[in-house]
């Protein structure tokens, strides 16, 4: 209530309407109906116009809210990737994308204010109490049109997304066209020729009431359906290790009867999110990292409007501070531009905005280390994008604008094979995760750097041992991320100093290649570290983070 009743004096304010339309909308957690009930009661209470659409995933939710003129937010109930019985609220104005970290603050201590002012609470809970049963039927009574709706808009958007950026470059020498019909025939047709199938394993999530089923056929792919009842949990939900295992071993079955199908997804709750298995040459399935499956869509992208004819004069890639090394090289093979922007989606995006101001064409946006991706015009991660993705590179023989040599495969992995090797400490693992007690994250920065001097000079010394490529002249600079800016060196950094910080390894021809990175969550009580190098040597990425781990603890005097 609290939270709505804050929202509420936000969203009015900025549109400047005292009746402002609001989607509202839920994951598949049983909580969260109750959670929206109340908020839905608050919300009319402030003269809200509410669409409730009830389970509808988050990208369904945020592309319906960007595309409809009348829509002024969007308040959506879910926890996403977190267990079944977590609770947490996104929102969002008509640009469909979540509020950035500089406008979420002040609203988050508005909320506290509110929840813990017993006058403002019991008044507000009288007027949220008095809401007539006739006014919240009516709203529930519309939820199928609403809901109706949004799936239309959805399913367009996604096609848009699909096009992007044809309406810029006409059909040209690619045969491909910005028109959405004409896209889906010329696929389709595509996909005849070269069939692929894709197994969807829902796991009870948003994903099961949104347009999975019926946009994939639409394009020519051959689908099959697994956990696909909403709220039916068959796993943990969190899509990554033991998540996945069900996905493996559907795609394995499905392989062998029809050797077209050679990817399976696997979302997380709100279905933002979607991580993928895929099958290798031996006809096994193969479970790829978030950060391999971020610079395989990145590289489908880039591969995408080179297809198209675009320019990459002025062409960007944005992604967070831990996303792999991997990245900067794939951009640098095709001539695009990387940047980076602090942890958090809505800091990517606040970049991607501010780029685009500048006059740069960003190809796509997104966070290697869960692997999600946004592709303009889209302001929040989607794994339909993903799939599309997958879907053109298939179908357009995408890879061969990587390596020639990979024209004529049918290997979805083919592409994936032939990028750089590197190594990256998935955000799963165990050594990721820290406790470093109540220190001011700016002052064990401080400390940690002041600390490099003298230990990185003994970590290269062991890491010379492990791969020549440590060998000879190798530099380190420190960054720092906070919101969307980058900050190069030590100290640089304002507030309470709780962004991400790297410290980057570069040989003595200049190429970057290893990485460490530091940061407080900001939605759980641990402390993320991260590593990354370029290579096959296990032995170098488990002295990275070893090293890393040591000086943490060190810094924060552990």
């Amino acid at each position: 209530m609290a939270a709505a009743a804050t929202f509420a004096r936000f969203v009015m304010k900025t549109s400047g309407k005292k009746g402002p339309t609001l989607v509202v909308a839920t994951d598949t957690r049983p909580t969260g109906p109750a959670i929206a009930d109340t908020a839905i009661r608050t919300f009319h209470h402030f003269g809200f116009d509410i669409r409730w659409l009830g389970v509808s995933a988050a990208p369904e939710v945020m592309s319906y809210t960007k595309q409809t003129v009348d829509c002024d937010a969007f308040f959506y109930i879910s926890a996403s990737h977190n267990p079944q019985g977590h609770n947490g609220l996104k929102m969002g104005l008509s640009d469909g994308a979540v509020i950035p970290a500089s406008t979420a603050a002040p609203l988050i201590d508005q909320f506290r204010a509110e929840a813990m002012n017993d006058e403002s609470v019991t008044a507000l809970f009288g007027h949220v109490a008095d809401v007539p049963p006739a006014a919240m039927e009516s709203i529930y009574a519309q939820r199928r049109r609403w809901k109706a709706e949004a799936l239309a808009v959805y399913r367009a958007f996604c096609l848009e997304i699909a096009t992007a950026p044809g309406d810029s470059v006409g059909a040209g020498d690619s045969g491909h066209s910005a028109d959405p019909d004409r896209f889906v025939f010329d696929i389709s047709r595509r996909l005849a020729d070269r069939p692929l199938g894709i197994v969807g394993e829902l796991n009870g999530s948003a994903r099961c009431d949104s347009i999975d089923r019926t946009f994939l056929p639409e394009l020519g792919v051959r689908t099959v359906f697994h956990n696909d009842l909403a709220g039916r949990f068959a796993h943990q939900i969190l899509p990554e290790g033991a998540g996945l295992t069900d996905a493996a071993a559907l795609l394995q079955r499905y392989h062998a009867l029809d050797p077209a199908f050679q990817v399976a997804y696997v979302p997380d709750n709100d279905g933002d999110r979607g991580n993928l298995v895929f099958i290798d040459e031996q006809g096994s399935s193969v479970a790829l990292d978030a950060q391999t499956v971020f610079a395989l869509v990145v590289t489908v992208q880039l591969a995408w409007l080179q297809h198209l004819g675009v320019s990459f004069d002025r062409v960007a890639v944005v992604a967070n501070g831990p996303t792999s090394l991997r990245i900067d090289r794939i951009c640098s093979r095709f001539g695009a531009r990387l940047f980076r922007a602090e942890v958090g989606e809505a800091n990517a995006v606040s970049l991607a905005r501010q780029l685009g101001t500048d006059g740069w064409t960003v190809a796509i946006l997104g966070e290697g280390s869960n692997g999600g991706n946004i592709t303009p015009p889209a302001t929040v991660r989607d794994p339909m994008s993903t799939l599309i993705a997958l879907i053109k590179l298939h179908a357009y023989k995408l890879a061969s604008y990587w390596d020639n040599s990979l024209e004529n495969s049918d290997r979805l992995l083919a592409l994936t094979d032939a990028l750089p090797p590197f190594l990256t400490i998935p955000t799963d693992d165990e050594r990721a995760k820290m406790q470093v007690g109540e220190i001011p994250h700016g002052q064990l920065k401080k400390r940690y750097e002041e600390n490099l001097a003298a230990s990185v000079p003994l970590l290269l010394s062991r890491l010379s041992e492990l791969d020549p490529a440590f060998e000879g002249d190798i530099t380190y600079r420190v960054v720092n991320y906070e919101g969307s800016d980058t900050r190069e060196g030590p100290g640089n950094r304002t507030g309470d100093e709780r962004g991400g910080l790297k410290v980057v390894f570069r040989d003595a021809g200049g190429t970057d290649i290893a990485s460490v990175w530091m940061r407080g969550s900001g939605t759980e009580p641990v402390f993320r570290v991260m590593a990354d190098c370029a290579g096959t040597n296990t032995d170098v990425l488990d002295t990275l983070i070893e090293w890393q781990r040591r000086e943490v603890a060190r810094a924060a005097a552990l």
